[in-house]
């Protein structure tokens, strides 16, 4: 009974038991379909299931350069949801403006706005580079030997063009002027331009035809059939006298200035016009060198006065020494009248010297000097030349050769210096005669190469360093810094003139460094043993062969080698005239002791 009660339990459990899984599932089975049918009730009340959105809808209009916002609501729990749209970046531009119109020769402008956002954009309109060129109008007039020039205006920037007028060539010549020509000496005839003032010479050759006085002289050119030739001294150079240099073609005068100290101060005479150039060695000099030229220019003016540089040695004699509140140099005394100057374009002095100097140069400026510097004259600006006739005829010129540091300020003074040619016209060809002042290696390089460089279509006589030059003014004294090798090779002096008091150890004891030094000989000796020197020094003080070295700078005083030295053409020979001796640097007892003949 017990067991049978107790099956009949178990079975009512289980009945039980499915009874409620049935039941479960038909609630489960019905929620499903609910969540089906209504899942808003779900996402309302139990918060299940995603969002049902409606579609986005904007509340703010994206710009080009504003950002604008859209929105969605939910439709069961109506939660909104706020979008931000991004600018578009596509501006709606006006059409182009210009603000500043491009011209010719400067840029214009153009601009637009975004009509939205207001945003501007500008771009550059670029200069045309064509000119609206108005009329040719002649500023200058060419003439028969000068260049004129015209120019015309942009009428939009102001631009000026300039073109040379080529000088024309047709000279309105004058009638000629007629120098007769004698038994010993060429006449000429010359006429000048009118209006561009260059002057055409022709020689009328001498007649060869002398007449004698009764003591067999022509008494028309003084040549005398049974006077004894000149003696050479080689390299086309011959003895002269005195006498003659007065009325030489043209003379260069190296003199003894009077001091043991080395300077330059060189009179060139040419007829009636006289060219000085520099004024050494010291101010003491100065009653000496006013003496000498008054021996030579008679009329008082020295046409030309040459200043190569700022050193003592080539312009205290310009200044000379202060005596009753007043200089008596060449520029203040009023000994001469001074036609035209000429200075260095560079200068690296500040001394009291040197401004003194300026000072004079002023002074004779305001009294009617003309005053250039070398690099006016070499550029032929501002009424400056770069050659000089010195005679009517035509054929004896100054010319101002190129110096790299005309137009350059050098670090030695030395390389300012003002470099000079002169140059006699013959029949045989031309005579040369240069002088380099103190110009020193660099500046000598610079120079050969400028005319070295000269285009081979432009070259003449004039523009180019003659080979052979009759007479060379030794640079610097003598110098080792000078008469480089490049500058001999490019001139080969026949004859050369070393102004200064040879030995002298003024500047150093080194023995070979005192002039004239082992290397300018070495650099000459190759082209010509024709080397003089005015004085020599005497004192020296001991001197150590081992050492090649002197004891000290002091030196007791000098005397004359050769003395006064003339260097002179007369009717196409040239010569040389000394008031001491005519001896030969290399003949000397001093260059036996101090110097050897490397060649």
């Amino acid at each position: 009974m017990a067991n049978r009660n107790s099956r009949k339990t178990a079975r009512g459990g289980k009945i039980l038991l499915a009874v409620i899984i049935i039941i479960l599932v038909i609630i489960i089975a019905a929620l499903a379909v609910l969540y089906c049918l209504r899942p808003d009730i779900y996402h309302n009340y139990l918060g299940i299931g995603g969002h049902n959105w409606t579609e986005w809808e904007t509340e703010t209009e994206a710009t080009c350069g504003t950002s604008g916002t859209s929105t969605r609501e939910c439709t069961w729990c109506g939660e909104v949801e706020v979008r931000t749209d991004s600018a578009t970046g596509n501006h709606t531009w006006t059409d182009w403006t210009v603000t500043e119109q491009n011209t010719c020769g400067a840029d214009g402008y153009e601009i637009r706005t975004c009509t939205v956002c207001g945003q501007e954009q500008t771009q550059t309109l670029n200069a045309t580079g064509q000119h609206s060129w108005g009329e040719w109008t002649v500023t200058l007039e060419a003439t028969c030997g000068t260049d004129g020039s015209r120019t015309r205006t942009c009428s939009v920037c102001s631009a000026v063009q300039t073109e040379t007028i080529l000088a024309t060539g047709n000279h309105t010549w004058g009638d000629w002027d007629i120098t007769e020509a004698t038994c010993g000496a060429d006449g000429y005839e010359i006429r000048t331009c009118s209006v561009c003032g260059q002057t055409e010479t022709e020689v009328i050759p001498a007649t060869g035809e002398h007449v004698y006085g009764d003591d067999g002289v022509c008494i028309i050119c003084g040549y005398n059939p049974n006077a004894a030739e000149a003696a050479s001294l080689g390299h086309d150079l011959y003895e002269g006298d005195i006498a003659d240099v007065s009325t030489a073609d043209i003379s260069f005068h190296f003199f003894d200035l009077g001091t043991k100290y080395t300077g330059d101060c060189i009179l060139i005479k040419c007829g009636n016009t006289e060219v000085l150039i520099d004024a050494g060695a010291r101010a003491a000099c100065v009653s000496t060198i006013e003496a000498y030229i008054g021996q030579y220019c008679t009329d008082g003016v020295l046409d030309y006065v040459i200043a190569t540089h700022g050193d003592q040695d080539h312009i205290e004699a310009f200044v000379g020494s202060k005596s009753g509140g007043s200089y008596n140099g060449l520029l203040y005394d009023d000994a001469f009248t001074i036609g035209t100057i000429i200075i260095p374009g560079q200068t690296t002095k500040t001394t009291t010297l040197y401004s003194n100097f300026m000072a004079g140069v002023e002074r004779v400026e305001a009294e009617g000097t003309a005053v250039y510097t070398a690099d006016q004259c070499y550029e032929e600006t501002d009424g400056a030349k770069r050659q000089y006739y010195l005679n009517d005829a035509g054929t004896i010129s100054m010319n101002i050769l190129y110096n790299y540091y005309y137009f350059n300020k050098p670090s030695d003074e030395n390389n300012c210096s003002v470099v000079t040619l002169f140059t006699e016209e013959t029949d045989s060809g031309n005579r040369n005669f240069l002088f380099t002042g103190d110009l020193e290696e660099d500046g000598e390089e610079k120079m050969v190469e400028y005319y070295q460089n000269v285009p081979a279509a432009y070259r003449t006589e004039y523009n180019i360093l003659p080979q052979g030059v009759d007479l060379y003014k030794a640079g610097h004294h003598g110098s080792k810094t000078s008469s480089t090798q490049a500058l001999m090779d490019a001139v080969q002096p026949k004859n050369v003139a070393v102004y200064c008091c040879c030995g002298t150890t003024e500047y150093t004891v080194n023995n070979l460094n005192t002039f004239p030094t082992q290397a300018a000989i070495d650099h000459i000796a190759p082209y010509t043993d024709n080397i003089f020197i005015p004085t020599i020094a005497t004192g020296l003080s001991d001197y150590d062969a081992s050492t090649d070295k002197f004891a000290s700078q002091s030196f007791g005083g000098y005397e004359l080698l050769n003395g006064n030295m003339i260097f002179y053409m007369e009717n196409g020979v040239f010569k040389l005239y000394c008031s001491n001796s005519y001896t030969k640097l290399k003949d000397t007892d001093w260059f036996q002791t101090y110097r050897t003949w490397n060649v």
